[in-house]
């Protein structure tokens, strides 16, 4: 019989390289608790989307999966996000996208996000769902990890319901507009964000 090494083997390994050092890798690390099928690490890296795919390109042999998680911002004026996308394609690196920014998955664990807003606007309703819905007497911090752990990482389902309704009716859009076959416009697409594919592709179970 052979002898168990206790090392993890890469096929069970599943890494999120992500660009957000405070909501985004906070969020992921508190996430874990729900139990992966997978050996899940979270990485942050301070670089754009085009420099975090060429970072994380370093983890493809290593992983079952590869996922970049990264804000549009002003990456695609920037002439960075194409770019990043064809890099992760080439690389079969999988990437999870918000635009504007990561708060549109956290609002979408209690309402449904679909409104062109700025990051300024996202803030103000986290600050108005933490006043009126979680009933709290504070504001919405990036760096607050407790909050992400008892109010929004528990509503992970319904933002994972949410946000599948709003880039699904994106995509229905695109295509009627510009076919099947053409790249997605996402740095239009405010509010939008794919971190559910993200999530699903954890496979979460039950928290222990």
């Amino acid at each position: 019989m052979a002898r168990k090494t206790g090392k993890i083997n890469a096929r069970d390994t599943f890494y999120i390289i992500t660009n957000g050092e405070r909501s985004e890798k906070n969020y992921f690390d508190l996430l874990k608790s729900y139990k992966s099928i997978y050996d899940v690490k979270v990485e942050y890296e301070n670089r754009d989307p085009l420099g975090l795919v060429e970072f994380a390109v370093r983890y493809r042999k290593d992983a079952n999966q590869v996922w970049c998680v990264f804000d549009i911002d002003a990456s695609h004026k920037e002439e960075r996000l194409i770019p990043a996308i064809k890099l992760a394609e080439e690389h079969n690196i999988k990437y999870a996208f918000s635009n504007l920014a990561f708060e549109v998955w956290l609002i979408s664990h209690f309402q449904v996000c679909d409104k062109c807003m700025n990051c300024s606007q996202h803030k103000a309703l986290l600050d108005l769902i933490i006043k009126n819905e979680l009933k709290l007497n504070q504001e919405y911090d990036k760096a607050d990890k407790e909050l992400l752990e008892k109010y929004f990482v528990p509503n992970y389902l319904t933002a994972l319901e949410n946000t599948k309704k709003v880039h699904q009716k994106f995509m229905k859009e695109h295509k009627e507009n510009f076919g099947d076959n053409s790249r997605p416009r996402i740095w239009e697409w405010n509010s939008c964000t794919t971190v559910y594919k993200l999530v699903e592709a954890l496979k979460l179970q039950k928290k222990l």
